[in-house]
């Protein structure tokens, strides 16, 4: 073998050994649990928003849990919510 063969195969497995260490390293990684949040006492508005999150979409559609998700994407784009009824 010439040397430039040599040097392409060693270029080649350091190339390789450092993508199989890099890959090693980021599966060591500890993963943060997910923090749940609670809903602010007297709030029925996001309790409700809440559990309307739960449905199913084979559920019948909550007139009610429409209404609030109107409002709450109104109020998320900065539009007035005047109109909808949450």
């Amino acid at each position: 073998m010439d040397q430039g063969t040599v040097l392409r195969t060693l270029v080649v497995a350091g190339l390789v050994g450092s993508v199989i260490a890099a890959l090693a390293m980021a599966s060591g990684r500890q993963v943060e649990p997910v923090v749940s949040t609670s809903v602010p006492e007297g709030s029925v508005s996001s309790a409700y928003l809440m559990s309307c999150a739960t449905l199913e979409q084979a559920d019948a559609i909550d007139p009610r849990c429409a209404a609030l998700w109107e409002a709450n994407r109104r109020r998320f784009f900065g539009k007035p919510v005047e109109g909808v009824a949450p």
